[in-house]
């Protein structure tokens, strides 16, 4: 075998260093941007990260940055790549309010040192740029460093793990540092146009000139820049007029590009099956650039010329505003609950947790969180407890483990603006995050009190109950591809850029069990946030609960799920009401932000562990900090631990599946085959069907629930009609002695009870037959001269038998 062959993923060096010509083994991000030798960067890149510019280049005195266009996967002629590569590529950032996204991610200090002039990012509206490469040099440009190769300014560029090889070549004080700064004031300089535009700038600066004037009348104002939706879309539109209507004009007048440059754009629709190929909103996106592009050119002049600046713009607001119907603009704006998390901004010195919330007239972000009394924790501790006794004295059968969903779904409410920070902590490997679900789903019965739980939860954190979404009226019943459309919006409001959970009641069945929409939105969201940590606000929904809910197994593998399935005692349903509703009134989120405080003093503190496994069933706990927070609480407000208090993750879908799994075993025992050879069960899945009275959907809902890892062959034991199951893994998966065993005890009868006998007859006012001083009982007394010879005694059946005969 050949050395490159052995040369296994491991000891392969992603990344390769050269230095001055010498080859070595690593580079840190610090050594290679050295800000202690050097104080100014020109940096022509590929992808620029807002976290490695707040994290890596903030020390700088001077930077400017050009940022290149991406390599096209196809063949294009020079003005497709201006046209369909470079200019479009322009009007797409803008259009997606990159600019503005990458600027607000910025630290306050970088966004500062954005408006005084000294950092600038900028970009080629049409013209391709491939260039990779960095300039260093000191205040006197007496220390220089070029820095060469494949990277860009992302963490993942450096990334040793990461699955990409890249080249890193650099030079001290090299006569290419002369040469590579002039073709950037030569070639690269003239093709640029500022990527933070005047209009964007102009809106930071008002934003910050309002924060100056109020924190000198004494308010306590934020030190970043935030700006809202509406100022984005006008920042977008006049962006995009001034790419099409000045800057292509520029490039034209300056014979950077050719007057042919109109023809193409005019002819830009012309044979674009290639893109058909992409992705459906991709392909939307393109079109409306396209045709944006298209209709920008006068269509019957001899020599296509750009329309005035007017009608450009009147084209670019139809085109930005006019792209969703009513209906999902309508769809768009329930969601209205914004919290952001900064952790760059975090200052705990001064109590800032790096949370911010919009101030009352929505013009500037302010700091959200702030320490409370022992007073008024103890009053918040009080507050919840007063809801779990509500749940405790009217709920049918409560039990304190029972109130442990309760509560851990408050529990979880909490700590949901930090768990994209919690999951890139807790993470060795990406899949890992998968551990830190962003979805909590509370499975429960109508009339368990689920949906007042969703409010109360909005009351602890929000001071409001009326952040809630209803699932069903997102959109109107008439609406068409309503169901994809509906999950398309919750992904929006996931997205907007808030940490805030999104509170979502009564989301229907066919979310979880239809693949192209609890996928799409869990497992895609989910993949997407353990390959590239970001935020994204959290869901928390409940849903109908009853003996045919289930989810997907890769669904229920990133969703923490609570099943809520005891009701509210009907009799006392009126006096439950009224309890609830007083209670309400005494709840705020005072202890929530004094919460939040502490949970970003933990998150900072290098020191705290947060891969806290469960020791039953090895989980990961990735709320152990916040019971630890909790317990603190109470020890300082000097109240017992209560009974309901969660001490570790709840497997309530695991529980689930088995119990629906073990009742099919006792009440179905026939259909389950013994395949002596194999030891194994072979089950007839088709079984399940409307004309055995199971639902519709009961054989995919039997085949989600079943545990890969107790299937014969894996995954193939699950699939097809005959499922082949593990003997000894299924019995004791299901708690039931295996029959097949020699030493089994054939005439244990199932312990199994499904329906309480004395709870039975009282519902459907008979006596129970089965007590001692029932009529037959009586009557069998009064036949003493019944022989024991004569009528040897009948075997006592259990319940089921006595029942179903």
């Amino acid at each position: 075998m050949s050395t490159t062959t052995q040369n296994s993923a491991s000891q392969r060096r992603r990344v390769h260093y050269v230095f001055n010509n010498q080859e070595v083994p690593r580079l840190t991000i610090r050594q290679l941007f050295d800000t202690r030798r050097f104080s100014r960067l020109t940096a022509v890149t590929g992808e620029l990260d807002a976290d490695f510019f707040n994290q890596h280049l903030s020390d700088f005195i001077q930077v400017e940055i050009a940022l290149g266009a991406p390599e096209q996967t196809t063949p294009q002629t020079a003005d497709e790549t201006a046209t369909k590569g470079a200019l479009t590529n322009a009007l797409l950032a803008v259009a997606n309010k990159q600019p503005a996204r990458l600027f607000e991610a910025l630290s306050g200090q970088n966004q500062l040192n954005v408006l005084n002039g000294l950092y600038t990012v900028e970009q080629a509206p049409v013209q391709a740029i491939h260039s990779r490469f960095y300039l260093l040099s000191d205040d006197t440009g007496a220390q220089t460093r070029v820095i060469l190769g494949s990277i860009n300014l992302t963490a993942a560029s450096f990334d040793e793990h990461h699955n990409q090889l890249e080249e890193v070549l650099v030079f001290d004080n090299s006569p290419l540092y002369a040469n590579f700064m002039q073709r950037f004031k030569n070639d690269l300089k003239p093709v640029l146009k500022n990527y933070f535009s005047t209009e964007l700038l102009s809106a930071a600066q008002k934003q910050l000139d309002a924060m100056k004037k109020d924190q000198k009348a004494g308010k306590d104002v934020g030190n970043v820049i935030i700006l809202g939706n509406e100022t984005t879309d006008q920042i977008a539109i006049a962006d995009m007029t001034e790419l099409i209507s000045h800057d292509v004009q520029q490039q034209i007048d300056r014979g950077i590009v050719g007057q042919e440059i109109t023809k193409a754009m005019r002819d830009i629709t012309t044979d674009r099956a290639l893109v058909k190929d992409e992705l459906e909103r991709s392909i939307h996106q393109h079109d409306a650039i396209f045709n944006l592009q298209k209709d920008s050119v006068s269509p019957r002049a001899a020599k296509p010329t750009l329309k005035t600046r007017e009608k450009i713009y009147k084209r670019v607001r139809q085109t930005l505003m006019t792209d969703m119907t009513p209906q999902e603009r309508s769809a768009e704006k329930k969601y209205t609950t914004f919290l952001y998390d900064r952790p760059m901004e975090r200052n705990l010195a001064n109590d800032n947790s790096g949370l911010y919330v919009p101030n009352d007239a929505g013009t500037y972000p302010i700091p959200f969180g702030k320490l409370a009394t022992i007073s008024e924790i103890r009053d918040g501790l009080k507050s919840i407890d007063a809801v779990m006794q509500g749940y405790a004295k009217y709920v049918v059968d409560y039990t304190p483990d029972y109130g442990r969903r309760f509560y851990e779904a408050i529990l979880y409410s909490f700590t949901a603006p930090f768990l994209w920070e919690i999951r890139s902590k807790a993470s060795l490997n990406p899949e890992d995050g998968n551990d830190v679900p962003n979805f909590l789903v509370l499975g429960a019965t109508a009339g368990s009190g689920k949906s007042t739980l969703l409010r109360i939860i909005n009351q602890l954190t929000w001071n409001t109950d009326r952040s809630l979404i209803d699932f069903g009226t997102i959109y109107p019943t008439e609406t068409p591809q309503k169901k994809l459309k509906t999950v398309q919006a919750l992904e929006h409001y996931m997205k907007t850029g808030s940490t805030y959970p999104v509170l979502v009641d009564e989301i229907e069945p066919y979310f979880f069990q239809q693949d192209q929409y609890s996928r799409h939105l869990i497992v895609d969201t989910m993949n997407d946030l353990v390959n590239h940590p970001h935020a994204v606000a959290p869901l928390i929904g409940t849903t109908n609960y009853d003996s045919g809910f289930t989810m997907l197994r890769e669904t229920a593998r990133r969703t923490y799920y609570l099943q809520i399935d005891k009701v509210i005692d009907e009799a006392q349903k009126g006096e439950a009401n009224k309890y609830i509703y007083n209670v309400r009134q005494t709840l705020n989120n005072t202890l929530f932000k004094d919460f939040v405080v502490r949970m970003a003093t933990l998150l900072s503190d290098d020191e705290t562990p947060w891969r806290t496994f469960d020791k039953q069933t090895g989980r990961l706990d990735f709320l152990a900090n916040t019971r630890k927070l909790f317990k603190e609480y109470y020890e300082m407000a000097d109240l017992p631990l209560p009974d309901f208090f969660a001490d570790a993750i709840c497997d309530d879908f695991r529980e689930s599946a088995r119990s629906r799994w073990a009742k099919l075993y006792l009440t179905q025992t026939e259909d389950f085959k013994h395949y002596a050879d194999k030891h194994s069960l072979l089950f007839d899945i088709s079984k399940l069907n409307t004309f055995n009275g199971f639902s519709a959907d009961s054989i995919e809902e039997y085949r989600n629930a079943l545990p890969v890892e107790i299937c014969v062959d894996g995954i193939n034991g699950k699939r097809g009609k005959f499922m082949e199951i593990k003997e000894d893994a299924f019995f004791k998966w299901i708690g039931e002695p295996d029959p097949y065993l020699e030493d089994a005890d054939f005439a244990k009868e199932a312990a199994a009870e499904p329906i309480k006998e004395d709870a039975f007859f009282k519902w459907i006012g008979e006596p129970d037959p089965y007590l001692e001083d029932a009529d037959f009982a009586k009557e069998a007394a009064a036949e003493p001269e019944r022989s024991a010879a004569a009528e040897p005694p009948r075997k006592k059946k259990g319940f089921w038998a006595r029942l179903f005969g």
